[in-house]
């Protein structure tokens, strides 16, 4: 349930968190950042779990949300609105899932590249495309900033006046046996955690760029994920809000069973608005129903156009962007299970499209997305089924007629980066013919590999094994 920051003043919730205020004040945290997480903090104490039943939203029917394809109307409106548009990349993410303490998008991903070089002329090359400044801005987080800036060190928006970057605010963790401050003298930067992609709502006011840019007559914002690199501007979609006056367009994904936890689509019972449920949102007895993708077909591909009048209107309107809790329960040192257990409030970006009136989604196609979470999606990213097109976008191979292959790699020697890359340190396999990849043992691989079929590359020797250069594998392989 969204609360505005109004409902949060019983006493006994202001003397419970007095002590995060005072927290938050010590490293100077916008009041208005404090009252939004104590809205959080509020549901917290009364119980709320950030769930979402099967019974409070209905499924969205095949034909309700318009084809990509069928916008290409859309695309002069986009070209002209283009002078008042702004791309803005999530990049806070530290890739922690792969062992990384720094930002994610300084993994190399492609061709040697990483995801900020990949970006970085993408922005180049369609800003010549359109013939427009159209300014790229990224928001940090307090973990990824200065890696991120001396990354892109060289790259501007010229005389737009808008700046490359702005930071995203910082939670407290909340101590779960008794809801009080996380205390961990050890590691003080452990006690806070990013508040997760939904801040940028926030962020946007509280460092002054929504206030700047609407001034400097920017109008809509295009705002997607950095480690999805098939997200680029694109003018039907532009023209698509700008010519039918949206305040918010969602672009969805057809779901299949490799997207059966992510984020998916629904209408609310009471208002009949659009709404997202992410899989923490959803109780363990619906899980079954979450991942149904027949019932619920489309999932959240994170890349949103926003009109920042609006976006403006429902923040002061609300005192805040009225979005979904998510609740995160951790240990308070992510690398040591035996730390107290803690709460982390999040919240989604996505989670505003029922705060906002004929808010509206769109099906794109899968060349608009393509996330890295893992070493596993990496690999994938990293070999022949993806290509780097003129336009600096990674998209699915053409010569790819099936679903991408499925790779299992074993955790022990590949779920952290520095371990994946030393394996694969001439490079990803052919995977173009691949239909599915198992890697058991600690295995290195040479240069132009093949690999087809179903594939299944066993070491059971206690030593690390090498498929020689230009192997072809399928079936079964067995090292010992």
């Amino acid at each position: 349930m969204k609360i505005s920051c109004l409902t949060a003043q019983d006493p006994a919730v202001h003397t419970m968190f007095k002590p995060f205020a005072l927290k938050m004040e010590e490293r100077r945290i916008p009041s208005i950042v404090i009252n939004v997480f104590k809205c959080y903090y509020t549901q917290v104490m009364q119980g709320a779990q950030g769930k979402t039943a099967d019974a409070e939203i209905a499924p969205l029917a095949e034909g309700e949300v318009p084809d990509y394809q069928a916008l290409e109307p859309y695309a002069d409106a986009g070209r002209q609105a283009l002078a008042h548009t702004v791309v803005i990349k999530l990049n806070g993410g530290l890739g922690t899932s792969m062992g990384l303490e720094r930002a994610k998008s300084l993994i190399p991903v492609k061709d040697g590249h990483t995801f900020l070089d990949i970006i970085a002329r993408q922005a180049k090359v369609l800003r010549k495309k359109y013939k427009s400044a159209l300014p790229l801005t990224f928001m940090n987080s307090f973990k990824t900033h200065r890696d991120t800036m001396l990354a892109v060190e060289g790259l501007d928006n010229g005389d737009t006046g808008i700046p490359l970057a702005f930071v995203q605010h910082m939670y407290p963790k909340i101590l779960e046996g008794d809801l009080s401050p996380a205390d961990w003298p050890a590691n003080p930067e452990l006690e806070w955690n990013p508040p997760g992609h939904g801040d940028v709502y926030t962020a946007l006011v509280t460092s002054g760029l929504l206030d700047r840019l609407l001034k400097r007559g920017y109008r809509y914002a295009f705002i997607s994920n950095s480690d999805n690199l098939g997200a680029v501007m694109d003018a039907r979609l532009l023209g698509y809000i700008a010519k039918e006056q949206l305040p918010f367009l969602m672009e969805v994904a057809q779901r299949t069973h490799l997207d059966r936890k992510g984020g998916h689509l629904a209408k609310l019972n009471e208002n009949g608005r659009l709404m997202l449920r992410e899989l923490a949102q959803c109780s363990e007895s619906e899980l079954e129903s979450f991942a149904d993708i027949d019932k619920y077909r489309y999932f959240n591909t994170n890349s949103l156009w926003v009109d920042l009048k609006v976006l403006e209107q429902v923040f002061v309107e609300n005192l805040m962007m009225p979005l979904d809790l998510i609740l995160n329960p951790k240990t308070l040192d992510p690398r040591d299970p035996d730390s107290p257990a803690v709460l982390q409030i999040e919240t989604a970006m996505g989670s505003a499209i029922s705060a906002f009136e004929n808010a509206r989604l769109v099906l794109v196609p899968r060349t608009r997305f393509a996330p890295v979470k893992t070493t596993q999606d990496l690999l994938l990213v990293m070999s022949d089924c993806y290509l780097r097109t003129k336009l600096e976008t990674i998209e699915q191979n053409p010569a790819r007629t099936t679903p991408m292959p499925s790779i299992a790699l074993d955790q022990k020697f590949y779920r952290k980066i520095d371990m994946f890359q030393e394996r694969f340190s001439k490079g990803a396999p052919s995977l173009l013919d691949c239909e599915r990849l198992e890697v058991h043992g600690d295995v290195r691989f040479g240069k132009h590999v093949h690999i087809a079929g179903v594939t299944r590359i066993i070491n059971r020797s206690r030593k690390q094994v090498k498929v020689p250069d230009g192997a072809r594998l399928e079936g079964e392989v067995l090292f010992e």
